[in-house]
């Protein structure tokens, strides 16, 4: 599990798609990297520490179930609904993107440029998750197709 903490900006309001990325093997180990990110923090019981940041942000703090895990999946949601974190792809990209899209290249049937063609040959040969997400990341997929790799942290369109 990945989740970037968002910065701050002046008025202390969360600046989106800024802050540091932090993964654990669960919930539970998402928030201990959190508590580590300050020495006021990092020896503090996990429950504790959730209901003290929940309090700090102005969301009901007692409701955190008792159990540590579940607790720290509620913890999770409750400060990605406010954008304090947000939760990250663990690998953003489908699996075969690059081959679907050199087999596309390579079969010569397309402008690589011309999105909706080559969206249209992906489903065509199966890979219906790739053209979803040519789609669905134009920027991503033009980083690709002028730099030959994809961005570290792909975008979205809205």
């Amino acid at each position: 599990m990945k989740v970037r903490i968002h910065e701050n900006d002046s008025n202390g309001e969360p600046m989106v798609s800024t802050g540091t990325v932090l993964s654990g093997e669960n919930a539970l180990a998402v928030v201990a990297e959190i508590q580590r990110q300050s020495p006021f923090t990092y020896d503090l019981e996990p429950l504790p520490y959730m209901r003290d940041v929940l309090g700090h942000t102005g969301a009901e703090t007692q409701t955190l179930p008792d159990d540590p895990e579940a607790a720290a999946k509620e913890f999770l949601l409750r400060l990605a609904k406010r954008d304090i974190i947000r939760f990250e792809e663990e690998n953003p990209y489908p699996p075969c993107l690059m081959e679907t899209i050199l087999a596309i290249r390579d079969s010569g049937k397309t402008n690589m440029l011309d999105i909706p063609v080559v969206v249209q040959l992906a489903i065509e040969s199966g890979e219906a998750e790739v053209a979803n997400w040519i789609n669905t990341h134009h920027r991503d997929y033009a980083e690709i197709i002028f730099h030959g790799r994809p961005n570290s942290q792909p975008t979205e369109v809205k």
